[in-house]
């Protein structure tokens, strides 16, 4: 008896993840459609500009968006992947998530890590350019190193979501053999 009210206290939890799951999958698609129209527009841009010292210098800023547009399109692409899988009833304690999920990690860490690199190099460029030295990412002094702490964040909490589902996997899997 127990195990009939287990099994119907499990079912009832993941047909309301499957609802879920479906309006998180279209929330997720629509933002991922908004970042691949901000990439367009930014590859359009780029190919506007002049190549010449003022178009160097405007191109950085473009280019630094184009890369944060990318970023966003993936985390928000595997999102959707992610919340897919729960409409269809499919446990989210497998390998496949845990790889999604770190993935994104791991792309967030590289954009903050790019972001470091990048911010001086750009205020070198502009001051060289002859246009005001104004850092990309918020840095109030050109030059000076800027951490994107949000993207960060993010990565951060990607990394324990991939953590938390692989522990999950794992006690599934325990669950599973001794049943």
């Amino acid at each position: 008896m127990k195990r009939n009210k287990e099994a119907a206290l499990i079912e009832d939890s993941l047909c309301g993840i499957a609802k879920t799951g479906k309006l998180l999958r279209i929330i997720f698609l629509l933002a991922s459609l908004l970042f691949a129209l901000f990439g367009v527009l930014d590859l359009w841009a780029l190919f506007c500009i002049g190549f010449d010292r003022a178009g160097a210098a405007m191109s950085l800023p473009l280019i630094a968006a184009l890369v944060q547009d990318l970023v966003m399109l993936y985390s928000f692409v595997v999102c959707a992947l992610v919340s897919h899988d729960a409409s269809r009833n499919i446990t989210p304690f497998t390998q496949r998530q845990v790889r999604r999920v770190l993935s994104v990690g791991w792309v967030l860490l590289a954009y903050t890590l790019f972001c470091l690199v990048l911010d001086p190099i750009a205020a070198q460029v502009q001051y060289a350019a002859g246009v005001a030295a104004v850092s990309l990412f918020g840095s109030p002094q050109p030059g000076e190193l800027f951490i994107n702490f949000e993207t960060l964040m993010a990565a951060g909490a990607f990394f324990l979501f991939a953590y938390i589902l692989n522990y999950g996997k794992t006690l599934q899997e325990l669950a599973d053999e001794t049943a």
